[in-house]
């Protein structure tokens, strides 16, 4: 169990991540996932983790900030894989409710059927649900689920939950290079999430290194086509088109935070050279956590990318 950050997010402002599951644990394996190809595939619930020492290890980290004159805007679940495959998840989000920061869970939506799991995420404040597909053979193509997972049955759990939530809801599309970028894709899409009623929709680009090499964005004709489909159906869309600076906290053990964001949230060199000069670690600290085997770095689309390796 990791508790990091917090990192700079888009949807989420100032985000204080909690990751609670072993990796790679999920029920898809997307092509594009930034933390690489799921090695454990399941869709079976269980409790992951132990709901009071996370709520503990979120309390102590929160009071470290505090110490600094940091408040997150959000608490967000988002580990090594489906946060909603961790039976604990509702009652580590209701421990947290006194705290009276928004709870946030972004979630692939794949266990959304199942009434506890929906029972529990309906405690968020914030739930993003992943919406890459509504056509079959894509949706094998792109998100890579496992087996015993229905199209017709995930999507059904979609729209109970939307209909039943009362809190912010948003929904966030990966848009990669032949699978999904088509005007057929579009237009199916942008209906399906339209009738969830979502406060907003986000259209992502692969930024940072897939899990397969040969995952491109799409060309910037069809982006702008998507985004013109998308904007005719939806109230509130966002084309997510760079990275945003993860504006990384402070900390007593700086190399421990890095390893514990990278987990889970990749940094670009940008990104790293800016957390080395802020807690005055030396470019030699960094090379010994290479060396250790602890982080690995990519060069993807010009630009070195580090993450945390298993």
């Amino acid at each position: 169990m990791d508790v990091f950050g917090p990192v700079r997010s888009r949807r989420l402002g100032l985000s204080l991540g909690v990751n609670h599951l072993p990796p790679k644990t999920c029920t898809y394996s997307c092509v594009y996932c930034q933390l690489g190809r799921t090695s454990f595939m399941t869709t079976n619930r269980s409790s992951f983790s132990d709901a009071q020492q996370l709520s503990d290890h979120i309390h102590q980290r929160l009071d470290e900030l505090a110490a600094e004159g940091i408040r997150p805007d959000t608490i967000t679940f988002v580990p090594n894989g489906e946060p909603t495959l961790d039976r604990s998840l509702g009652e580590v989000i209701n421990k947290l409710q006194p705290l009276d920061i928004p709870t946030a869970v972004i979630t692939n939506a794949s266990l959304l059927w199942h009434p506890e799991c929906r029972a529990q995420v309906m405690h968020a404040d914030i739930v993003s649900i992943k919406v890459d597909s509504v056509i079959e053979s894509t949706w094998h193509k792109i998100d890579r689920p496992h087996g015993t997972l229905n199209l017709d049955e995930v999507f059904n759990g979609i729209h109970w939950f939307a209909q039943i939530f009362k809190g912010r809801l948003l929904t966030e599309t990966m848009l990669v290079k032949g699978l999904n970028d088509s005007r057929k894709e579009a237009q199916a899409a942008a209906t399906f999430i339209a009738d969830l009623d979502p406060d907003a929709a986000y259209l992502a680009l692969p930024l940072r290194p897939p899990a397969e090499e040969w995952v491109e964005a799409p060309d910037a004709e069809n982006l702008m086509q998507i985004f013109d489909i998308f904007t005719a159906h939806i109230d509130h869309v966002e084309l997510m088109m760079d990275l945003p600076e993860s504006e990384l906290a402070s900390g007593e053990d700086a190399a421990g935070i890095l390893l514990s964001t990278l987990a889970v949230h990749p940094l670009s060199q940008t990104d790293i050279d800016a957390y080395l000069e802020k807690h005055a670690m030396t470019p030699n600290e960094l090379d010994t956590l290479i060396e250790e085997g602890l982080i690995r770095r990519v060069l993807y689309k010009d630009t070195f990318f580090y993450l945390r390796k298993y």
